[in-house]
């Protein structure tokens, strides 16, 4: 007596139906988006350090920090392009308190009135 054929392990063939996320690169603004700030440090105490440091690459026009939602994020907007490109090569990757910034162009404008 013969016995039946044995079926093949049918493999599921589902396909990768999320998006891989692909980065365009962002148009230069003056606004610079910086993360990967210490959450520890007082809201006070970051401000006051960042237009220090990024004074350095120009004028400082605002350094916002949402203060309940800080999650290590900030926006610091410089006066022209030039300076915010000065400051984010500069300054990427630079420890800052310990941890490496991570700076790249805003995805929108900010306008100071």
């Amino acid at each position: 007596m013969s016995e039946p054929p044995r079926k093949k392990a049918r493999l599921s063939k589902r396909t990768n139906k999320r998006k891989e996320k692909v980065e365009e690169p962002i148009d230069p603004k003056n606004t610079l988006y910086v993360n990967n700030l210490d959450e520890k440090i007082n809201t006070k105490r970051l401000r006051t350090n960042l237009f220090l440091l990024f004074s350095i690459y120009g004028e400082v026009l605002k350094v916002a920090i949402s203060a309940k939602k800080q999650r290590g994020q900030a926006f610091i907007t410089m006066r022209t392009v030039d300076e915010a490109n000065l400051a984010l090569i500069s300054l990427n990757n630079e420890p800052f308190f310990d941890k490496p910034l991570h700076i790249q162009f805003s995805k929108t404008n900010s306008y100071i009135i």
